[in-house]
């Protein structure tokens, strides 16, 4: 319990708060450090439930997102907001790239996840077996309600294929919804398999190809173990 009442007050400390950059992420990686000092740290993390939630599908992204773009000619100030509004935060940059007009003085993230619908299930059985197959091989017997996973054969760039489409579902969802100006959409990808360097780029190609539409200036997405980063722009 004094590891949850760590994070709890480690989230009211950037919640709403206009921050360097760097100091969020720090503040940020200190609160995972606390959850992964404890088995209860560690079973929320791994199931994403309660206020652990938003804090590793918003402020952990976020701060993957300042990591990348931070730089000599871009300093940013981000604020974290736990709410109900149409973004989740609040980016202030400065620097030589915002006078040359390279990057807008003000701007807003809103994160979504790009993840398979039964990954939810693929973190349960794990959390109570040890181990849990990709979520291809994972579903819920409907008459007993037991998870059952098993190992699911890809073929080729199946995995890449099925993971774009994911994304461009995403896209297309929150393309239906009003954001401010100069809003970047954030798509943390929960990829359900290993992609080397070719199938990231591959699947990201496929999600340029579609073109949904959506009035997004700029989409970044990463993944879970933050080996990739690639920014789409209008």
């Amino acid at each position: 319990m004094q590891g949850m009442n760590k994070i709890n007050k480690g989230l009211s400390e950037i919640n709403n708060k206009l921050k360097d950059g760097l100091i969020f992420c720090r503040k940020a990686y200190r609160i995972l450090e606390y959850a992964q000092r404890s088995e209860e740290g560690i079973k929320a993390v791994r199931l994403q439930k309660g206020k652990i939630n938003k804090f590793i599908k918003e402020v952990l992204p976020i701060s993957r997102y300042v990591q990348m773009k931070y730089c000599p000619g871009r300093q940013i100030n981000v604020m974290w907001i736990d709410g109900n509004q149409s973004y989740d935060a609040y980016l202030l940059s400065s620097g030589y790239l915002v006078e040359a007009g390279e990057v807008p003085r003000e701007q807003f993230i809103e994160v979504t996840t790009a993840v398979h619908q039964n990954d939810y299930l693929c973190r349960q059985y794990f959390v109570e077996k040890g181990h849990s197959c990709g979520p291809n091989g994972t579903k819920m017997d409907k008459k007993t309600k037991e998870i059952i996973s098993k190992p699911y054969i890809y073929a080729y760039r199946e995995h890449a294929d099925d993971f774009a489409a994911i994304i461009i579902e995403r896209i297309g969802e929150k393309s239906k919804i009003n954001y401010p100006e100069n809003t970047i959409l954030l798509i943390w990808c929960q990829l359900n398999h290993i992609f080397s360097e070719s199938e990231w780029d591959y699947m990201v190609d496929k999600v340029k190809k579609a073109q949904v539409p959506n009035n997004f200036r700029e989409k970044s997405l990463f993944d879970s173990n933050h080996r990739f980063f690639t920014t789409l722009y209008l």
